[in-house]
């Protein structure tokens, strides 16, 4: 592309004309958040991606074409990872370790929204506990994998502003529980750590960034009341009218 990137760029896009046959990709929720579509194009690029899923047999019901596909040297491992257990995250990291194989990006992903009140198997709130704390010890757990020009992306949300993260109550045992209140504090941990996994580990040439995705129909929305989405998207693109936006779009 001649300009920058935009809304509407696709992965073709910004992969033109660059090399990343050998480079390999991890990342953790590689169903639950991203649809059925892979998050890295090794079917194209040569890329090795490692996809951790809870449910391996959807995972790998939904990526047969892209597995099947897969040239060029690249391809698609899945690897078992429930981010709601830390045994779970911790077994998969010490197996990922014991392959020894250097990641060039991990991203983040996997996550829920809007759940019911809950806790993980180790008795964390359960969206902060997925999607924050889960994401935390896998990434921790394998940080000396990552080299010089390593990435960690995690993916967060403009829910981040729905509240900051709370230390002194994260299991809400003190504080009445809203789904969006405990979704907020588990995207704003996300960025959080992002933030700090970056300032330690830049001066070895790893970087980390929190990004927002955007608007997408998956399974991630399946705790939402009926006609709350529709209601959010009004409220979203009449200020983004008063503003002289366009409207939002999936």
């Amino acid at each position: 592309m001649a300009g920058p990137f935009a809304a509407k760029s696709t992965t073709d896009d910004v992969l033109s004309g660059k090399d990343v046959g050998g480079s390999a990709c991890s990342s953790p929720g590689y169903r639950l958040a991203s649809g059925s579509r892979p998050p890295v194009p090794s079917r194209r690029t040569g890329r090795r991606v490692t996809g951790a899923a809870r449910d391996l047999a959807k995972a790998e019901r939904a990526t047969a074409e892209v597995r099947a596909q897969a040239a060029n040297g690249g391809g698609l491992e899945l690897v078992e990872l429930d981010l709601a257990s830390l045994e779970s995250v911790r077994a998969c990291a010490d197996a990922l370790l014991g392959e020894g194989q250097p990641f060039d990006a991990v991203i983040a992903n996997a996550g829920v929204m809007r759940t019911p009140f809950g806790r993980t198997a180790d008795g964390f709130e359960t969206q902060f506990g997925t999607n924050h704390l889960g994401h935390f010890v896998l990434v921790n757990r394998i940080a000396s994998l990552f080299g010089p020009g390593s990435r960690l992306v995690n993916v967060s949300s403009s829910g981040h502003r729905y509240s900051d993260v709370d230390l002194d109550d994260p299991n809400f045992e003190r504080t009445p529980y809203d789904p969006m209140i405990a979704y907020g504090r588990s995207k704003t941990a996300n960025i959080l750590f992002a933030v700090e996994f970056d300032r330690r580990h830049k001066v070895r040439g790893v970087r980390a960034t929190a990004v927002h995705p955007g608007g997408i129909m998956t399974e991630l929305g399946r705790h939402l009341q009926p006609g709350e989405l529709e209601a959010t998207v009004q409220r979203i693109n009449a200020q983004l009218a008063a503003e002289g936006r366009p409207p939002f779009q999936f």
